[in-house]
C-alpha cells in the first residue's frame, strides 16, 4: 500500500514513516505542502493507494488540497484521511464534503492510525466496485432498464456538493464528538417512484433523479453542516449539525417544493416528476461502535414507514373505478 503524507510540520513528516513502518505500512512518501504533493502525484511512476492530509497548512490548506486531488482522474476514488488538530464540526464537514473518507485528530496513537489505514485499504478494495455516475456527462437515450449497477447499489453521483459515499458518511458520523451529538439530526429521504425509473428509465435519467433529489434536500435544509449519501434503493441518508428543530415540521413539503422547481427532463424531453418522502429526524446513538448501523437503520425504517403511509393514504383517496 503506497501512502503519501502531506504536512507542513517537519516532525510529523519524520514521525509518520517511522511509526507506519512498524505497522506493516513501509511504503510512505512525504510532502511539506499542497503544491509539492500535487507535483509528486503528477510525476509518480505508480499511483498512491492512500493519502494522509493535514488541514492547517500555509498557502494551500488540506481541504483545498483534497478538493484538487479529487479532480484528478487517477485519484477520484483513492482513500483520503485527514490528520489535524481541528475537531470542530465545521472542519470535519468541510473535509468530507471536499472528498475525504476519514478523519483522525492529533495527537493520535499508532494503533489508531494503523487501524484507520486498514479500514482505508478495505475501502479501496470494495469502493472501486461502486459505480460513479455524472448526469452532466452521461450519454442520453441509453437503453431503458439496462444498467451496470443494481437497484440496491449505493452508486455515487458526481458533481453534487455535500453528497458523499455511504462509507464516508458513516465515518463522519462515527467521528463526531459526544457533545456534538446533542445538536446532530439524522434523517432519510426516499424517491417514491425510483423503482419505475430503474426499470423503465435510462441510467442518465436514474442518476439525474438522485442528483436532483440531493439538490432539493440541500436547498430546503439550507445548512452548511449538511452531508448526504445515496444508500441505494432510492434512499438518501442525511446528517445535519445544527439546532433547526422548527424546520422539521414541514421539511417534507419544503423538499418537495424545491424538487418541483427543478427543470428535470427525461431523455426524450418530457418533464420528469419526482415525488419524495421524508422520514422524521433522529439523534444518533451515543455508543460509537454501534452508532452508524443503528442510526442509519432507524432513519431508513422511518422513511420507509412514511412512504408506506403516503401510498396507503393516496390509494384510499383515489375514487373507485
Amino acid at each position: 500500500m503506497r501512502i503519501l503524507a502531506v504536512d507542513d510540520n517537519p516532525f510529523i513528516l519524520d514521525f509518520l514513516p517511522a511509526i507506519l513502518q512498524k505497522t506493516d505500512f513501509p511504503d510512505v512518501s512525504v510532502a511539506a505542502s499542497g503544491a509539492e504533493a500535487l507535483a509528486i502525484l503528477a510525476e509518480a511512476d505508480a499511483q498512491f493507494d492512500c493519502l494522509l492530509l493535514d488541514i492547517v497548512m500555509p498557502e494551500m490548506d488540506g481541504i483545498t488540497l483534497c478538493r484538487e486531488i479529487r479532480r484528478l482522474d487517477a485519484y477520484r476514488n483513492t482513500p483520503i484521511l485527514m490528520l489535524t488538530l481541528k475537531s470542530d464540526p465545521t472542519s470535519i464537514e468541510q473535509a468530507f464534503a471536499a472528498g475525504a473518507n476519514d478523519y483522525i485528530t492529533k495527537p493520535f496513537e499508532i494503533k489508531d492510525i494503523a487501524n484507520r489505514l486498514r479500514v482505508a485499504k478495505r475501502m479501496m478494495e470494495t469502493t472501486d466496485q461502486s459505480p460513479r455516475l455524472d448526469p452532466q456527462t452521461m450519454r442520453a437515450h441509453g437503453l431503458p432498464g439496462i444498467h451496470r449497477f443494481g437497484f440496491e447499489d449505493p452508486v455515487h453521483i458526481l458533481g453534487i456538493d455535500q453528497l458523499v459515499l455511504p462509507f464516508s458518511l458513516g465515518n463522519y458520523l462515527s467521528q463526531l464528538a459526544r457533545n456534538t451529538l446533542n445538536i446532530c439530526q439524522v434523517f432519510a429521504v426516499k424517491i417514491d417512484n425510483i423503482e419505475d425509473l430503474y426499470t423503465n428509465g435510462s441510467s442518465r435519467e436514474y442518476a439525474s433523479a438522485i442528483a436532483a433529489s440531493a439538490q432539493a434536500i440541500a436547498k430546503a435544509v439550507n445548512c452548511p453542516q449538511l452531508l448526504m449519501a445515496y444508500n441505494g434503493s432510492g434512499t438518501i441518508l442525511c446528517i445535519v449539525i445544527e439546532e433547526i428543530s422548527e424546520l422539521w415540521v414541514d421539511l417534507e413539503d419544503k423538499i418537495q417544493a424545491e424538487m418541483d422547481k427543478l427543470d428535470l427532463l427525461y431523455d426524450d424531453g418530457r418533464q420528469m416528476k419526482v415525488a419524495l418522502s421524508t422520514g422524521r429526524p433522529i439523534q444518533p446513538y451515543a455508543n460509537r461502535t454501534q452508532r452508524v448501523k443503528f442510526t442509519f437503520d432507524r432513519a431508513i425504517r422511518r422513511v420507509d414507514a412514511r412512504q408506506k403511509t403516503k401510498l396507503e393514504s393516496h390509494s384510499v383517496s383515489e375514487p373507485a373505478s
